[in-house]
């Protein structure tokens, strides 16, 4: 008799939670067109869970269901989208790092009616005696400008020093020359130090 009341206790709160039909034990639950799940009958009580063997995010279904998510109100460019395995509703990030073009000459941002914006970076250092680039993996670098070479006067190499550790400072007949010294695959920041310069990843 008490298994009797469980079972029929098991089925009231299955139908209550689940809110599905009742159906004679072994028979088949209807579809529910979800491939991310599958139906169970568990005592007459079809319910449906999320099917662990299969990969949703690769269906046809949930790539539209993400598609139509886009599409709605609540959709916006900065933000992530996705769509619950199981009830196929969207859900939608709040933090999400999609602008990054993984480019350190800009500085990504996002706009919630234009989606991603790459501002350019401003590597000016204000400095005469340095050429301003910009390495897409490393950000700003410098290089000594030819221009000062030979301009400013001097007797020893200490008259010379830039206070840049990335730079070769002496002293040539009475002259200071300035000479990049980082080595190949480095490049100079804007502290005065050589930093290796990492390679694009793809």
């Amino acid at each position: 008799m008490k298994s009797i009341i469980s079972i029929i206790l098991i089925s009231l709160i299955s139908n209550s939670l689940f809110n599905f039909g009742i159906f004679v034990s072994g028979q088949s639950c209807p579809d529910d067109n979800n491939p991310c799940t599958t139906s169970y009958n568990f005592y007459g009580s079809c319910f449906n869970v999320l099917d662990q063997w299969v990969d949703c995010e690769s269906t046809s279904e949930y790539k539209q269901c993400v598609e139509n998510c886009k599409k709605s109100s609540s959709y916006s460019p900065c933000a992530s989208v996705s769509c619950n395995f199981e009830t196929f509703s969207c859900e939608y990030g709040r933090n999400w790092n999609g602008c990054d073009d993984l480019n350190k000459c800009t500085i990504d941002s996002c706009n919630s009616t234009s989606g991603c914006i790459h501002t350019p970076v401003n590597c000016n250092d204000n400095n005469n005696a340095t050429i301003d680039n910009c390495l897409q993996t490393f950000g700003c670098s410098y290089t000594v400008n030819p221009a000062i070479n030979g301009v400013t006067s001097c007797s020893t190499n200490a008259n010379c020093n830039d206070n840049r550790a990335c730079t070769t400072d002496i002293c040539t007949n009475g002259k200071c020359q300035y000479t990049l010294n980082c080595a190949s695959g480095y490049a100079c920041s804007s502290n005065g130090q050589c930093y290796i310069v990492p390679q694009p990843t793809n």
